[in-house]
């Protein structure tokens, strides 16, 4: 299968799936990343936190550890990503080049207003396709007025330590975020959604289109 995960930013995809895509590789199948700016930011001061060379340079680190080769970061401004034609047609150009099976992206409801928007978008380019999913808000992220509801899980156990260690590469984040603490707080999110399945750690997703398949072969992450 090919599965593309589309995220605003460089961290996005590795806090809310890197372990699901890690563990999509290793059963072999094929996985791109699609982000959607290249995450420098400032301060509400208009201090500059991180450049965008740092960002892509920590993004793509990251993102290789969790075994994604094919990455692809398009230029849209970090903090304003709109739904707009524009932005549609850079994900749909995408999607008609690589073709995927699976979909993933960020939670239309979730309070960052870029995510907001590559959410929308994304659902607006993938109106052709079967299989979409949304990954879970996770703060500084989520808190919204509209809850996410997880539909599907993914046993994430053997890949926890390659999601841990991605986000450990994002040095400028980890020091933005509390440190360990960071890392910390998202791997009791891993641990709830296991739990909630009885496994040790999982991530979880909400459903916005699935089709089935009753193939001898067919092997959905």
């Amino acid at each position: 299968m090919k599965i593309l995960a589309v995220g605003a930013h460089l961290d996005d995809i590795e806090i809310a799936c890197g372990g699901t895509l890690a563990k999509a590789i290793k059963s072999g199948h094929q996985v791109k990343a699609l982000i959607m700016s290249k995450s420098g930011y400032t301060n509400k001061e208009g201090k500059v936190q991180r450049g965008d060379d740092v960002a892509v340079l920590e993004g793509t680190r990251a993102l290789h550890v969790l075994g994604i080769q094919d990455i692809e970061i398009l230029d849209f401004p970090t903090k304003d990503i709109p739904f707009e034609s524009e932005v549609v047609n850079a994900i749909d150009v995408c999607m008609s080049d690589y073709d995927p099976d699976i979909i993933f992206t960020h939670h239309p409801f979730d309070t960052h207003q870029a995510h907001m928007g590559v959410s929308n978008a994304t659902i607006a380019a993938a109106r052709r396709k079967n299989t979409v999913f949304f990954y879970e808000p996770i703060t500084p992220s989520g808190r919204s007025y509209v809850a996410f509801k997880p539909g599907l899980y993914v046993d994430i156990e053997e890949t926890i330590d390659q999601k841990r260690d991605s986000l450990r590469e994002h040095k400028s984040e980890y020091a933005k975020f509390g440190a360990e603490d960071w890392v910390t707080g998202l791997m009791c999110r891993s641990g709830f959604r296991g739990y909630e399945i009885g496994k040790k750690y999982a991530e979880a997703f909400e459903i916005l289109r699935l089709e089935m398949s009753f193939a001898k072969d067919c092997n959905l992450i």
